[in-house]
């Protein structure tokens, strides 16, 4: 399973055509929103959503909200408590 399988199966991420992501809960990827994407609590880039997980891998993503839609400005308004985490467990296939 990648990540992006694993976040897909939350059922509250959406991807674009081109495999990027669109929205979270509704809340569309863009403008003064951002995310940040980590794996086993490691920022990663979103290039690798098509990156294999392993047995109890966390994946996390968070938004933020940033209202100049600059990095910079992240501590004045985060909204990082909008995150999801997902533990995947996967099963021994014998």
């Amino acid at each position: 399973m990648t990540i992006a399988q694993a976040l897909a199966e939350t059922g509250v991420i959406r991807f674009t055509f081109s495999g990027q992501i669109a929205s979270v809960s509704g809340i569309p990827i863009g403008g003064p929103i951002q995310y940040t994407l980590r794996l086993n609590g490691r920022v990663i880039p979103f290039t690798l959503l098509s990156f294999p997980l392993q047995r109890n891998d966390s994946v996390t993503l968070e938004l933020h909200f940033l209202p100049s839609g600059r990095p910079e400005d992240e501590q004045l308004a985060d909204i990082s408590d909008i995150s999801l985490n997902a533990v995947i467990e996967q099963g021994n296939e014998d």
